[in-house]
Parts: structure tokens; C-alpha cells; sequence
């Protein structure tokens, strides 16, 4: 009721009531006035609060996810760095193993000459008459000796070598080492991110308990994501054709009912059903998913977005050409950036189940012109 409306009211009641009722009923008018004034001010602080929490909810996404990308990152160095000291302990083993062949083959031939007495160079030049076998045994002499000396060079180059390659092993070890210490460090930080995150979670789920005051939330969440996808696709439109590094390998509309799945899992909700909550339906899927499992991209194509937006989390977009474009929601880490190229099967995401509310697993979506369209059918079929 206007509050015109109820001056109107209040200055009839004054002509139809007598004085004492007339006083109350002022009275009851301003108490009305008082709470209406109250709730007015509760709303809009529980609004601020709201949104209070979706700035922290969101900021502790984004740490999440640069975490999750830096232990992906260690992960990967630990493995390269792996593979890496076992070669070079199998090259160190092989190093040792020659060594100790050449030392034993030297050993050997040191031992034989000794047994066999070969002859010294003096007692060789003494007893010789005919020149002509003087000089042959000298010849002879010459190139046992150089022989001899190679070896020796050869066990000297391969100690040399075997220390460096000791060196290595040993830099190897403590690179891998601290690699170990640097995702320790950056497991114990994604605990207290995540802990955090709970929290907010567990605040915002407190502001939007009612049936209300959830639809509310969802209509206007699934209209964030709408302008976010028109804003793409107008931005799109503005562009000259891809570079050719991003350019599709083939026509998206060739691949109708031949696209990977993102991720290996049950089909937990389906497009176009219920969502629960008014007459709100699902624009897309979600695929049951653990927790950090690779989110792969279902076609070649460019990122446009790689973000968190209230509802969806952290949510990338990769912008297929032809005005098609798949998007991969709910995540727990992105690993690539806007303007990143993109393969087939490439992996782009960790799937999470922070994002869309109470739900886990991967939420994915296909659009065409900024109209959602049913991913099922655009998916191969599965057994």
C-alpha cells in the first residue's frame, strides 16, 4: 500500500472513527511504517552480506585454482625429473661398469706381461745383432707402450666422467628434493584455502535457505551466464576470423554426435529436467566426476573465458567457430588462459564441486548463437 493510500485511509478513518480509535489506529500505522523501515534495512544488509561472501567465495576460488595449477605444474617437473635421474643413474651405472671392465682388461695385460717377461727396451737393444729386427722390435716395443697409454687415458677420461656424472645424479636429487618441499608447502596452503572456502559456502547456503529466495538466486545467476555468453559472442562478432594456429581442423558442425566426452562419468542431471526449484530446468549436464579429475576440451577451438562466475564457479569457455561454443563449469583449477589455443582432447581443467550447488562433477554445456543446446546429442554415443 502506497503511502498516499494510506494517508487517504487514515484521514477517513478521522471522520468515520471516533477520536480514541482514530489514535490507535495512527499508532498502528506507524508501527507498521517502523517495521516496514526495519525489514527494508535488514534486506538490503543481508544483500550486502550476500554479496560480501561471493566476493570471498570468489577470491578463494581463484587462490584454489592457482594452487591446484602450481601443484599440477610441480607434479609434471617431478615426473620429468624423475624419468631424468633414472637415466642418469642407468648412465652412471654404465660409466661404473666400464671402468671396471677397462681397469680389469688393463689389470689383465699388466699381469700377462709380467708372466710372460716381456722384454725391456734395454735388454731388447743389447741382445739384438741384425738391425733390420732391432728396429722391428722397437716398433713393436713402441706400440705396446702406446697401447698401453691409451688405456690408461681412457680409465682417466672415464673417472673424469664419472664424477660428473655423480654431479649430476646428486643436483638431480636435490631439485627433486625441493620440488617435493615447494608442493608440501603448496598442499598444506590449498588445505587452508579450501577450509576457507567451506566456510563461505556454508554462510551463503545460510542467506539463501528459502525456496524464494533460492529461485532468485538461480534466475539470476543463469542471467549472468547469458550475458556473459552474448557479450562473448558480440565481441566474436566484432573480430576478424581466428588465426589459423586456433583455427578448428575441421567444421563443429561436422562433429554433431562425434565430440569426446570432457570427462569419464555418470550423467547425474540431465538437460532440459528439473532442477527443484520452481520451474527452473538444467541448460546443460553434469557428469559425475572426483575431485582434480582432467576436464579435456571436446574440439580444437581458442579459450574466451577463463574466470569464476557466481553460480558456476570456475568456469572456462572455448570458442569453437561457426558460433559454437562449449563451456566446462564447477571446476576446481583452470590451466589455461583466455586467448589459449586449444587441441582436441587437450586438457584445460581439474573438475571440482564448488561451483553449481550441491552438485559435484563437471558442468558442461554446448551453445550456439548464445542458445544453449543439448550436449547428449552432440557427444558420442556411449555403451
Amino acid at each position: 500500500m502506497t503511502k498516499s493510500r494510506l494517508g487517504l485511509l487514515l484521514v477517513i478513518s478521522a471522520f468515520v472513527m471516533p477520536v480514541g480509535q482514530a489514535q490507535d489506529s495512527a499508532q498502528q500505522l506507524e508501527s507498521v511504517r517502523e517495521e516496514i523501515k526495519t525489514l527494508s534495512q535488514d534486506m538490503a544488509s543481508n544483500k550486502a552480506d550476500k554479496e560480501t561472501l561471493y566476493k570471498q567465495l570468489e577470491a578463494q576460488s581463484l587462490k584454489v585454482s592457482a594452487i591446484n595449477r602450481e601443484l599440477a605444474r610441480l607434479d609434471q617437473n617431478i615426473r620429468i625429473q624423475d624419468r631424468q635421474l633414472v637415466t642418469l643413474n642407468q648412465q652412471l651405472d654404465q660409466q661404473q661398469l666400464m671402468q671396471s671392465e677397462q681397469l680389469e682388461a688393463l689389470y689383465e695385460q699388466l699381469r700377462a706381461a709380467f708372466i710372460n717377461s716381456q722384454p725391456s727396451y734395454m735388454k731388447m737393444l743389447l741382445n739384438q745383432q741384425d738391425p733390420a729386427l732391432l728396429s722391428r722390435g722397437n716398433v713393436y716395443y713402441r706400440y705396446f707402450n702406446d697401447a698401453r697409454r691409451n688405456q690408461l687415458e681412457q680409465i682417466d677420461q672415464l673417472l673424469a666422467n664419472l664424477s660428473e656424472e655423480q654431479k649430476q645424479v646428486f643436483a638431480a636429487q636435490r631439485e627433486l628434493q625441493s620440488l617435493y618441499e615447494s608442493q608440501k608447502q603448496q598442499q598444506a596452503s590449498l588445505q587452508a584455502q579450501t577450509e576457507a572456502r567451506q566456510a563461505t559456502l556454508a554462510a551463503l547456503d545460510q542467506k539463501i535457505a528459502s525456496q524464494d529466495a533460492r529461485l532468485s538466486e538461480l534466475r539470476s545467476q543463469e542471467q549472468q551466464l547469458q550475458n556473459l555468453i552474448d557479450s562473448l559472442a558480440r565481441q566474436q562478432a566484432r573480430e576478424p576470423s581466428p588465426p589459423p594456429a586456433v583455427k578448428p581442423t575441421q567444421p563443429f558442425t561436422s562433429l554433431n554426435g562425434k565430440l569426446n566426452w570432457p570427462v569419464h562419468g555418470k550423467v547425474v542431471a540431465h538437460y532440459g529436467s528439473s532442477r527443484n526449484v520452481g520451474t527452473l530446468k538444467w541448460q546443460g549436464i553434469m557428469i559425475d566426476s572426483a575431485l582434480g579429475t582432467d576436464v579435456k576440451a571436446v574440439a580444437s577451438g581458442r579459450v574466451v573465458f577463463s574466470e569464476w562466475l557466481r553460480g558456476f564457479g570456475l568456469l572456462i569457455i572455448i570458442d569453437h567457430g561457426d558460433q559454437f561454443m562449449s563451456l566446462y563449469g564447477n571446476n576446481d583449477a583452470l590451466l589455461k588462459d583466455v586467448g589459449d589455443a586449444v587441441t582436441l582432447g587437450e586438457t584445460i581443467a581439474q573438475s571440482g564441486n564448488q561451483g553449481i550447488r550441491q552438485q559435484a562433477g563437471l558442468y558442461f554445456e554446448i551453445r550456439h548463437k548464445g542458445q544453449p543446446v543439448n550436449p547428449v546429442t552432440w557427444l558420442e554415443k556411449r555403451s
